[in-house]
């Protein structure tokens, strides 16, 4: 199997066994996820997924040590709203014990199979629609930087 594979593979086990205790009942993906039942995380290639056209230390860092920037992205949907924007209010919250980045910052190594893992970029809420246009599900996209494990 693919490293890139096998890295998100390991980030979507680390993100389940972090919301495992919550009351809500989390559909955690390693992959992105096209008709999600929510509330859901999944987990992609960002886009781009190698370089940039800055030259800011994350790119670089991407470039030469063959890191990838990939998605993780929470949906809930938007009925009853409120309680679930409470729910990606929790991924969101530092101090909450469902805190996405420190899910996967309580191993950066990913398993074993990154030698580093880095927050990029946190959206806000976002409207993401559903594959079909018809409806959408209130979203936030975390873009993170993980650099493989060399032996």
């Amino acid at each position: 199997m693919s490293a890139l594979r096998t890295i998100m593979d390991e980030m979507a086990d680390q993100i389940s066994q972090a919301v495992a205790g919550s009351s809500w009942d989390f559909q955690v993906e390693p992959r992105m996820v096209l008709n999600p039942t929510t509330p859901s995380i999944d987990i992609f290639p960002a886009d781009p997924s190698r370089d940039d056209d800055t030259a800011s230390f994350g790119e670089v860092a991407a470039e030469v040590m063959g890191g990838y920037f990939l998605n993780v992205r929470a949906r809930v949907s938007p009925t009853d709203h409120e309680a679930n924007q409470d729910v990606l209010l929790a991924l969101k919250d530092d101090e909450d014990d469902l805190c996405l980045v420190q899910a996967l910052y309580d191993d950066p190594t990913i398993g074993g199979h990154a030698s580093d893992v880095e927050l990029v970029s946190e959206s806000g809420f976002v409207l993401v629609p559903t594959i079909d246009g018809a409806n959408v599900h209130i979203g936030v996209v975390w873009r993170f930087l993980v650099i493989p494990a060399r032996s």
